[in-house]
């Protein structure tokens, strides 16, 4: 197969995936999901926006370029970038769920020290009335499951919504008043919420140093992406030698080395996940 012939093959395919794209987004139908959910409920693949503007970016560069390699990077570009670029969503999140949490810790020990709660049960349901924005879904599912399910089935699936280890905490340390009785419980709250307000703290330190690798990466990008649109457009001699078999396999090694780099460098500035702590008896008795 000639450099021509694999050129022409891969323009074919690149172009033909842009117009079907097309075809379909002008033909309408239920293509375009309005949201995740509604993915996630048909149990398949659906197209979207981003893939069809990273089709038609893909076909765009083809023709300024005439490079099918260098298209298919324009497609994966589109679709990836944005989650290269991600991060600070899930890690706002976690700071956002630990001050709720302790917010709503501090006011569950406030119901119980001055007595207008006299058991766990009612001061869950008076918290509801003043649970942080974060977290009100989650305390909402409790307060709604405790009749039919009880206390302590309640609180394990309000740690499992909430899914922080904060959270399998304080689920904890109820589920032992709930267990057991007893007096300070209150202290306890109060204590475990101070140290909730410490790892907010910490979790607001850590972000802002995750902040310096990612602001590096877009950087990075951005000169990276304006370089290469410069040189397409104005040194294309220099370029030439990738418009060969040889020079296409080439492009696709640096593509492929660029983008695995992006990935590790988004990776390092990823939060970690951190192990539950309030393991589900009935996963516990399977593990044995």
């Amino acid at each position: 197969m000639t450099a021509g012939t694999l050129l022409l093959t891969l323009s074919g395919v690149v172009t033909t995936a842009g117009l079907v794209g097309i075809a379909v987004a002008v033909r309408g139908g239920n293509v375009l999901p309005s949201t995740r959910s509604a993915t996630r409920r048909s149990g398949g693949w659906r197209l979207t926006k981003l893939h069809l503007g990273a089709c038609a970016a893909g076909v765009l560069v083809l023709l300024v370029s005439g490079w099918p390699v260098a298209a298919l990077a324009a497609v994966g570009a589109t679709i990836f970038l944005p989650k290269v670029f991600g991060g600070t969503k899930a890690s706002r999140q976690a700071i956002a769920t630990s001050d709720a949490l302790s917010d709503w810790t501090r006011r569950l020990a406030d119901l119980i020290s001055s007595g207008a709660a006299g058991s766990t049960r009612e001061a869950l349901r008076r918290s509801l009335n003043s649970a942080p924005t974060a977290i009100r879904p989650a305390v909402t599912d409790l307060v709604t499951r405790m009749v039919p399910q009880g206390v302590e089935p309640a609180l394990r699936q309000f740690a499992r919504d909430v899914d922080d280890p904060a959270a399998d905490k304080i689920a904890m340390v109820l589920i032992l008043r709930e267990r057991n009785g007893g007096p300070g419980l209150a202290e306890v709250l109060t204590a475990l919420a101070a140290d909730l307000d410490e790892r907010s703290r910490m979790l607001r330190e850590v972000e802002a140093e995750r902040a310096k690798p990612r602001s590096n990466m877009r950087t990075i990008v951005v000169t990276t992406l304006i370089l290469v649109v410069g040189m397409v457009l104005f040194a294309q001699t220099f370029l030439s030698g990738y418009s060969t078999a040889v020079g296409q396999v080439a492009l696709l090694a640096d593509f492929a080395l660029f983008g695995t780099a992006l990935r590790w460098m988004r990776r390092l500035s990823d939060p970690p996940t951190s192990p539950r702590v309030l393991v589900d008896p009935a996963q516990a008795s399977g593990a044995r």
